[in-house]
């Protein structure tokens, strides 16, 4: 077999056999005959990866892509980033496995220290192995602390497919035999939307006057039997296409909910770690929009499997008084603060925090404003290294229609939104300058196609 030469991270797309070639489909073949069906959406025949380095990703058959999900924009410094690679590996010759709740490792209290540093007054740190463990951590947190287990939460939300996170996700919906008995866990409100405007209003400046309306709905509820306890949020929503609300939005939310004895929990697992261009999203709206909780995850890893609750002290030792009577914590993971994933956070987080990659988001953000394809009625939106844009065309067929004619011109994206029709481009901090051009005048081109 012809030696593979080592990938540097930098390439072009090259596509040597239509994808997906003969390789990745015997692979996913194979792999479908013993799988789950859960995992598996309707495309039988997805291409498979075989290694990346960078913003590059090579499949079976030997395809080159550039990347524009950063692995659901978990890559944050490319794939295979050195310093996370190394950091992993050293940590495997010494501690893999630990005892969680038991005895902590030294890794764990550098990864902590580290994490507290960044949260400002949300100063205590929980670890957890995904961004939806993380996300139910803050929800059993809040519930502690108000003595109210029930939350606010908006349409269009995402915050994870485990037990209480699914209960407050709103998009994609629950299978019917999955949602929770009455009365619901969450009250799902409008989120700011200028493009689909929940009080049909002219909004090329959004007044919040959505959120107005659906805050009468939380009062009443706030005068209920069992009134809510807190309120969850995206800064900005992810899954449901990039939707970025007016920067009035968190602060004037934290006001309201402060008025009504609720605390705030932002969900910043998608855009925290520096995605948007500050190192969290709510930063964009100044002091007033500061938070009570909030979960991260994903691109703080740098590529590793990660999640991490942050709070503020008095908040976060409620559960001091939950010990049990045993004298164990009130909360325990087999994998909590898993010794590798906390050394390729620890090395992750040292870089992400540089003025280098700040510079390298701000540069990328620039690029996705000025060469992202502008559509009739549809313009790009774009936050730091985050971006979306919706197709003219809103049905399911025409959008897998343009993600395919894009993975064979070498370029992986993703596809969503509420209806089916935005790409979304989550490219990784570091690409480089001719990928991400390369990468924009392709889309620009396939997306004009008929």
């Amino acid at each position: 077999m012809t030696r593979r030469a080592p990938l540097r991270g930098d390439e072009l797309p090259e596509i040597v056999v239509p994808p997906p070639g003969p390789r990745s489909r015997a692979a996913a073949k194979r792999l479908r005959r013993v799988e789950g069906a859960a995992i598996w959406g309707s495309d039988p025949v997805p291409i498979v990866w075989s290694r990346a380095r960078g913003s590059v990703v090579e499949d079976l058959d030997g395809n080159r892509y550039i990347d524009l999900t950063s692995g659901f924009g978990a890559a944050t410094l490319g794939h295979a980033a050195l310093e996370v690679a190394r950091a992993v590996a050293a940590q495997a010759r010494r501690l893999t496995q630990g005892l969680g709740d038991l005895h902590p490792h030294t890794m764990r209290e550098k990864l902590v220290r580290k994490l507290s540093t960044l949260g400002g007054a949300l100063s205590r740190v929980l670890l957890a192995s995904t961004g939806s463990e993380a996300v139910e951590l803050a929800l059993k947190t809040a519930a502690r602390a108000t003595g109210r287990r029930r939350v606010v939460a908006f349409e269009g939300g995402y915050h994870g497919q485990s037990g209480a996170a699914l209960e407050v996700t709103h998009f994609p919906p629950s299978p019917d035999i999955l949602k929770p008995a009455d009365p619901p866990r969450a009250t799902h409100i409008p989120f700011p939307d200028t493009a689909r405007c929940a009080v049909r209003r002219p909004c090329a400046k959004c007044d919040l006057a959505c959120l107005e309306r659906g805050w009468e709905t939380v009062e009443r509820e706030c005068r209920g039997p069992d009134p809510p306890g807190a309120v969850i949020v995206e800064p900005i929503q992810g899954r449901a296409g990039v939707i970025i609300p007016p920067v009035e939005f968190l602060p004037r939310l934290r006001e309201m909910a402060r008025a009504t004895a609720m605390l705030v929990i932002y969900d910043e697992i998608l855009t925290g770690a520096g995605r948007t261009g500050t190192f969290w999203a709510w930063e964009r709206s100044g002091p007033s929009g500061e938070p009570d909780l909030m979960t991260a995850g994903k691109g703080i890893g740098g590529g590793v499997a990660i999640g991490a609750l942050f709070g503020r002290p008095e908040i976060m030792e409620v559960w001091v008084r939950h010990v049990t009577a045993s004298g164990e914590s009130p909360y325990a993971s087999t994998y909590y603060a898993h010794p590798l994933a906390c050394a390729g956070t620890l090395a992750a987080v040292e870089r992400l925090t540089s003025a280098e990659v700040r510079e390298s988001v701000q540069k990328i953000g620039r690029m996705l404003e000025s060469e992202m394809p502008v559509r009739a009625g549809a313009s790009p939106r774009v936050l730091g290294a985050m971006g979306a844009i919706d197709e003219s065309e809103t049905t399911a067929r025409l959008r897998e229609s343009l993600h395919t004619r894009l993975l064979a011109n070498g370029i992986l994206i993703l596809p969503g939104g509420l209806t089916g029709s935005t790409c979304t481009l989550l490219p990784a901090f570091t690409m480089m300058e001719p990928q991400l051009r390369h990468a924009l005048q392709t889309i620009t081109r396939e997306a004009a196609s008929p």
